[in-house]
């Protein structure tokens, strides 16, 4: 006999509101009900319905407009030859975002390394942990908001408020990069050496060490952006 398994309440809201959006009932750019609304009508908390809207953004299957509330994304399943389509249509945006990240993330893990605290580094590890064990377990939403929990919590512990504000800018525009990219299994399993040497050299206070990983870190996500639009 095997223990029951009880689905924690999150992932039922999740499942119901997909099934809502795969129903047919609403179409593409819909707005969602009021959070107020689906909580009543789902009988659960804010928070719980929060946190299952934050895993269908990152399925893509919802998009958050601030001041404005949920819209539906999109209708349907997505398949590899989606994926595909979507980064060969974005390919140049997505070039640009990334040469950004570029300037940007170099120096923030130099400041982060000079001003990490003992419970910076743990919160990292943490993160980190999490992450590879979510690509262990092919467990994709978690897989995207653990990759960029990782990166924004680097440029939070350089302490650098105009660079934060920055980071937040271009970490908003690049969810649906990261929601998509991560679709692809060899993409996912390619960011854990990285992730963990740019760990080793928090944990050393190696300066030099963590700006050349974070480096080789984005180039490899560029080198996996031309193997997906060049086949």
């Amino acid at each position: 006999m095997k223990a029951i398994q009880r689905t924690p309440v999150v992932q039922l809201v999740v499942d119901n509101i997909k099934a809502y959006i795969l129903s047919g009932e609403i179409s593409k750019g819909d707005k969602l009900p009021t959070e107020k609304d689906l909580c009543e009508k789902l009988s659960i908390s804010r928070s719980t319905l929060r946190e299952a809207i934050r895993i269908l953004q990152a399925h893509g299957f919802v998009e958050l407009k601030p001041g404005k509330g949920a819209f539906v994304a999109r209708t349907r399943e997505l398949d590899l030859e989606d994926v595909i389509e979507w980064f060969i249509s974005h390919e140049v945006e997505l070039i640009d975002f990334i040469e950004v990240r570029q300037a940007i993330e170099p120096l923030a893990i130099r400041l982060a390394i000079q001003r990490v605290t003992p419970k910076d580094l743990a919160i990292l590890q943490h993160i980190n942990d999490q992450f590879v064990k979510s690509i262990m377990k092919d467990d994709v939403p978690n897989i995207i908001l653990l990759d960029e929990l990782f990166h924004n919590t680097i440029v939070e512990v350089s302490r650098n408020k105009l660079l934060i504000s920055i980071n937040n800018k271009i970490s908003e525009c690049f969810k649906e990069f990261r929601s998509k990219t991560f679709r692809v299994p060899a993409n996912a399993r390619n960011a854990i050496t990285p992730h963990s040497k740019i760990m080793e050299a928090i944990e050393q206070h190696d300066v030099e060490a963590g700006e050349k990983y974070m480096k080789e870190h984005l180039n490899s996500v560029i080198a996996d952006l031309n193997k997906i639009t060049n086949g």
